[in-house]
């Protein structure tokens, strides 16, 4: 069955979704149509940045800051840890598990 629009929005990459949200919010009957799939198949809204760009590039980011912060900084506040290891895995799946929550 077809469906009439008033927008449709090509890719739900940074700019898309918001313009989608936007027109929605206007009053607008929005599609948006983006191409971005989970590992299982399904839709994954958000293009580039919520699937393999901003978003998981973030959550790395934030996981090596702890690191770091352990590693050199917290024995300044008198906070002393020994033995810290970094493990990549529980790393990696919790980046998979950010970008999951933003789908």
């Amino acid at each position: 069955m077809a469906k009439q629009f008033d927008v449709v929005v090509i890719g739900a990459g940074p700019g898309g979704y918001i313009a989608a949200i936007r027109a929605a919010q206007l009053g607008l009957t929005v599609a948006c149509i983006d191409a971005w799939s989970t590992a299982e198949g399904k839709p994954a809204p958000g293009g580039t940045c919520t699937n393999v760009g901003c978003i998981p590039s973030k959550a790395l980011l934030q996981s090596s800051e702890h690191y770091e912060q352990v590693n050199h900084h917290f024995a300044e506040h008198g906070i002393e840890v020994k033995d810290v290891t970094l493990k990549l895995d529980t790393l990696i799946d919790r980046k998979r598990n950010v970008v999951k929550q933003n789908n």
